[in-house]
């Protein structure tokens, strides 16, 4: 009955969109969440990017997924954390 008001193609696409922005703003907000540091942030903080991805929505999240998110994200930043700087060796001469 109310066909001629919305075509069906248009609805399925806005649906679509609607809904694939919310999951993508949804699966960046979790991403920088679980991140266990600052440091691990390509670029920013945990705070810019939730300010970010909050602010611009849909924009904001693919540009923290282009810019901000380290490769394989809070998953492999919490398994694989950073190694500290390696050790000097000793002095060369010095006592055996």
């Amino acid at each position: 009955m109310m066909e001629w008001l919305v075509p069906t193609g248009f609805l399925l696409f806005f649906l679509v969109f609607v809904v694939g922005g919310i999951a993508l703003l949804v699966y960046a907000l979790v991403d920088v969440i679980r991140m266990p540091s600052d440091a691990d942030f390509k670029a920013g903080t945990q705070i810019v990017w939730v300010l970010v991805i909050l602010l611009a929505q849909g924009i904001g999240a693919i540009i923290y997924l282009i810019v901000g998110r380290p490769p394989g994200g809070a998953t492999a930043a919490r398994e694989h954390p950073k190694l500290s700087s390696p050790v000097p060796p000793p002095p060369a001469g010095g006592v055996v």
